[in-house]
């Protein structure tokens, strides 16, 4: 059954792997299939960009992941939140992350550039939200974030999920109120997206 749903998952973000580069790794995989009868170099080729382009599908096509543990913690330090969310009494009712479409928000201009389109169908940022209650309190919230990828280099990824925008909905004894975390202004002051050219 994991194996399955691992599948799953990976075909159900197939559109992410439909950029050009893909498309150029898959051409080439078909014509050294098709050239193998004529040498052993072409079944070495063929077996190479065959797996190259299987693991960029299943790199594409993962589920994206957040580290909890920091969102936790940047909950926990909040001086609004921690008043009515604390780590033994708080319990998380729903959560959702997901890949974020094409290449249209207008933070992230770099990957409008032609390398950007060549080797990345979206922007490799994903949206997510969770929600949350406490059995003491009865406060219950609802977290917005949206992340990106991150590098301080050039070359690989630091981090993948980095937190650029973070917000809070937050309901308390008929009380509503946001409670902005992590600007986006303020984060891509200081930090800028990574643009993977692989």
């Amino acid at each position: 059954m994991r194996g399955a749903d691992y599948l799953y998952q990976i075909g159900c973000r197939l559109h992410r792997s439909n950029d050009a580069w893909t498309r150029c790794l898959l051409g080439y995989s078909a014509f050294s299939f098709l050239m193998i009868p004529h040498a052993l170099i072409w079944k070495i080729h063929f077996a190479f960009f065959t797996m190259a382009t299987l693991a960029r599908i299943r790199d594409k096509g993962a589920e994206p992941s957040i580290d909890e543990i920091h969102v936790f913690d940047t909950i926990f330090q909040n001086e609004k939140l921690n008043k009515l969310f604390t780590p033994e009494t708080f319990h998380v009712i729903d959560f959702d992350q997901e890949w974020d479409e094409g290449r249209s928000n207008p933070y992230f201009p770099e990957y409008r550039s032609a390398t950007g389109k060549f080797f990345n169908a979206d922007t490799n940022t994903t949206t997510g939200f969770y929600k949350f209650g406490d059995v003491e309190s009865g406060a219950t919230m609802t977290l917005h974030f949206k992340t990106m990828p991150f590098s301080n280099n050039k070359y690989n990824f630091t981090e993948p999920f980095l937190i650029y925008d973070m917000h809070a909905h937050v309901s308390h004894n008929g009380n509503v109120f946001v409670e902005s975390i992590h600007k986006a202004e303020e984060v891509l002051k200081t930090k800028r997206i990574f643009v993977p050219w692989h």
